[in-house]
């Protein structure tokens, strides 16, 4: 693993560190905070598998939080830093596809608090799915509703009484609406019907761009055999959103339905009663998308104009952070929520099984 500290010394109260951790399908990350605002530590590390039919979640977590330490002592062994790494009082992270992984039965929620509270000696710890972290990132821990879109898309909101609903975020085959994976998967589309002489909704423009990106197929590309297929949908989609750029008008019509889509996913959210009129967007399509996101929040303040837009203040390794210093701060206010999030505050002895908590969730701030 790649560790890197945000700042040559890293100082704060020894009673107030806190630890985030991001496990993704491109790679996953790390944070030690003793305190918002203020120098932080962070790691690097390989991406989620699933290995066997098993996800290798606990080897990621014990790698980032290995690389965490050491690093954190590193950065505290400098004059006026310390010295010796930082107790860690509450642990918090959330993983890409965690719901999928339990219902399929490829991962324990409950076993990762062993590994969280294990690897940094913490009593307190959260495991929750990205989706969670996101919206606490995105937001900064605040009430409304966020729109995640990269490979694929998700919106996620929270209530007044600390309810979480989402909306889509079921894989490109049957949702993922205006995702990467999506948008990828209709190009291609355009691209074969052009290519096999069909007219209604081809794209000469995008079956170039196809062979370019996929090779000179002769009957066309299929991509059933392929364990890459999502990933390569993803990421000729930037082809996709070029062409509607340029003006295809088969391309256009694709952003057009994906912001569409995109926007009832988020409106879908939103319109839940006690769910605050504030929204952000984050994931690299909306980052690196400027015409999509665009289009995307004009349906949405055309059916809601009292809808607030706000820049993402943080990613979802923030709200990693978010949440695992609301567990030190506010536990009360973090209890369980499966399949959303799984909380455990208090040292398990050695052998005892976990204890499944209550049905709420996290309160917005």
């Amino acid at each position: 693993m790649r560790a890197a500290a945000d700042t040559q010394s890293v100082t704060g109260p020894e009673d107030s560190w806190v630890v985030g951790l991001d496990l993704g399908g491109t790679g996953s990350r790390a944070a030690a905070s003793p305190g918002p605002g203020l120098p932080h530590v962070r790691v690097e590390g390989p991406p989620l598998h699933v290995v066997d039919g098993r996800s290798d979640a606990p080897d990621v977590i014990r790698g980032l939080c290995q690389d965490l330490v050491v690093e954190l002592e590193t950065a505290r062994a400098t004059p006026g830093a310390g010295g010796g790494a930082p107790q860690i009082k509450a642990a918090a992270v959330g993983l890409r596809g965690m719901m999928a992984m339990d219902r399929a039965g490829r991962l324990d929620p409950y076993s990762l608090h062993d590994v969280l509270a294990h690897s940094v000696g913490t009593e307190r710890t959260a495991v929750s799915t990205d989706a969670v972290t996101a919206h606490l990132g995105a937001l900064g821990g605040r009430g409304g509703a966020v729109l995640v879109v990269g490979t694929g898309a998700v919106a996620v909101a929270v209530d007044e009484y600390a309810r979480w609903y989402l909306a889509d975020g079921l894989g490109y085959l049957v949702g993922d609406q205006g995702s990467g994976g999506w948008i990828g998967r209709e190009g291609l589309t355009a691209a074969n019907k052009a290519r096999d002489g069909r007219e209604d909704g081809a794209s000469p423009v995008l079956l170039r761009a196809a062979e370019r990106h996929f090779g000179r197929q002769r009957h066309g590309v299929s991509l059933d055999s392929r364990p890459d297929a999502l990933s390569l949908l993803a990421e000729f989609a930037r082809d996709v959103l070029a062409a509607a750029q340029a003006g295809d008008p088969a391309s256009v019509a694709i952003r057009a339905t994906a912001a569409a889509g995109l926007a009832d996913t988020l409106r879908a959210v939103l319109g839940h009663p006690g769910v605050e009129a504030r929204v952000a967007t984050t994931g690299k399509l909306m980052a690196n998308v400027p015409e999509l996101r665009a289009l995307v929040m004009s349906h949405v303040t055309e059916a809601r104009p009292d809808v607030e837009i706000l820049p993402a203040v943080g990613e979802p390794l923030d709200g990693a952070l978010v949440l695992a210093r609301r567990l030190l701060e506010t536990p009360q206010g973090v209890p369980s929520n499966r399949p959303f999030l799984s909380v455990r505050i208090g040292a398990l002895a050695p052998g005892q099984v976990p204890i499944k908590s209550g049905t709420a969730s996290i309160a917005p701030a």
